[in-house]
C-alpha cells in the first residue's frame, strides 16, 4: 500500500472513532441530565424536563418516584422519550440557556 491510501484509512478511523465518541457521549445520562429539555413534539410528559425536579436511572425518567417515560436514544442537541403508558414517541430539544 502506499502511503496517501494508509493516511486515508487512518483518517477514516479517526472520523469513525470521534462520531462513536460523541454518540456515546450524548446518551450518558451524565450529559442528558446536565441539560434542560423543552418540549417539541410528539408524547408530552411537561414542556421542559430539568433533572433538578426529575430523576434519570437506566434510561427511565422519574418525579416523585412516578415514572414519565424512557429515554430511547439522544443525539445531541434531541431527546427522543417514550411514554410508558401509550408508547407514544415525543422529542425535546436542548434548551439554550
Amino acid at each position: 500500500m502506499n502511503k496517501k491510501r494508509i493516511i486515508y484509512f487512518i483518517g477514516i478511523g479517526i472520523i469513525i472513532c470521534l462520531i462513536t465518541s460523541f454518540l456515546i457521549y450524548s446518551n450518558s445520562n451524565s450529559y442528558i441530565e446536565s441539560q434542560d429539555w423543552k418540549y417539541v413534539d410528539g408524547a408530552h410528559i411537561g414542556d421542559v424536563i430539568q433533572f433538578n425536579s426529575e430523576r434519570l436511572t437506566e434510561k427511565t425518567i422519574y418525579r416523585n418516584n412516578e415514572i414519565l417515560g424512557k429515554i430511547v436514544f439522544c443525539y445531541g442537541k434531541t431527546l427522543i422519550i417514550k411514554n410508558i403508558t401509550t408508547g407514544e414517541k415525543g422529542y425535546y430539544s436542548k434548551k439554550k440557556l
